[in-house]
């Protein structure tokens, strides 16, 4: 049976110059029989390690091995092959450093006031602020959220307005304003899942254990190379109560519809205050309740398997 490859492993040799990696290791591959000194065992007169163009390698000497270029970078560095898979994948992609988003959470801890609007004005516990690293940038003064892919590498950083004086809802880093999925690991790994409008509202939710999955825009973004990412999942739409949000609401039930498993609007029952989810967190913390007895209360179906059927006597097979 042929094994899958590794999603991570396709991507960074397609978008790679592997054969630029190989010469920056062995200068002298470039020639025509792509041998090179094996630096695995003495191998001081004739080449025999063998390396083609893909990355792949084997001594003839030692039988030494490499099974794709992660697997080259990761012998040749002396790291770990899942290390070196994130390494190349973050260079490739121009990944934001790890140690830019730990100073804005470090900013943030020491913030009281900040501290403050995000557990008593948002309704966002500590450990979820924790958990998808929320920080503080003291140049803007505003909250920073990291977007994160769902290879774990950090391809944005939005920051948020939170004071009076700040006019725009959120801003990008510089060319990374694509409309992207937050937090997409998560939905990766869940079935179930609760799109609301707004990184705050997902936040929120999380923080009352949903599944929440929200775009980095407003209701009305969308961004249909991820559309693929929802199927098989059963959705509920959780958009903000006004028209803006209806609007949205009812573009996400289109986009999803025979693409998710299962796809529906939650209701908003007459009567209850607020507009959005973190306002319904305070005035009707039992509506978020509901939403997470609907959510389990939902029983994917069953697959059945395709019949098996003798060949000799045409009966199936059980």
């Amino acid at each position: 049976m042929k094994t899958l490859k590794d999603p991570l492993v396709k991507f960074i040799e397609s978008e790679s110059d592997i054969v630029d990696i190989i010469s920056s290791y062995f200068p002298e591959w470039m020639d025509i029989s792509q041998n090179v000194l094996c630096p695995f065992h003495e191998d001081n007169k004739t080449p025999s390690l063998h390396i083609d163009p893909s990355g792949k390698g084997y001594c003839h000497g030692c039988g030494h091995k490499f099974r794709d270029v992660v697997d080259l970078v990761s012998q040749m560095e002396g790291w770990d092959y899942q290390k070196t898979k994130h390494e190349l994948y973050s260079d490739l992609i121009h990944a934001i450093p790890e140690s830019e988003v730990r100073a804005y959470t470090f900013n943030l801890a020491k913030n009281k006031k900040a501290l403050s609007w995000l557990t008593f004005e948002r309704n966002i516990s500590t450990q979820v602020q924790n958990k998808y690293k929320v920080g503080y940038e003291p140049k803007s003064k505003r909250l920073t959220i990291p977007i994160y892919d769902q290879f774990d590498c950090c391809v944005n950083i939005r920051r948020m307005g939170w004071l009076k004086s700040h006019r725009n809802k959120a801003l990008n880093v510089k060319g990374r304003g694509e409309v992207k999925l937050f937090p997409e690991k998560d939905l990766i790994l869940e079935r179930r899942i609760l799109l609301v409008e707004g990184e705050w509202d997902a936040l929120c939710a999380r923080s009352y254990g949903l599944p929440a999955v929200s775009w980095t825009g407003g209701a009305g973004s969308w961004n249909d190379k991820y559309t693929p990412m929802f199927k098989g999942k059963a959705v509920w739409i959780c958009y903000d109560n006004d028209k803006a949000g209806d609007r949205g609401a009812e573009q996400a039930y289109q986009k999803l519809k025979g693409v998710a498993e299962f796809v529906d609007r939650m209701e908003i029952p007459s009567g209850v205050l607020g507009k959005d989810l973190t306002d319904w967190s305070f005035e009707c913390p039992n509506l978020l309740q509901g939403f997470d007895a609907s959510l389990k209360e939902y029983k994917f179906p069953r697959r059945v398997g395709k019949k098996k059927i003798c060949p000799c006597c045409g009966q199936e097979v059980k």
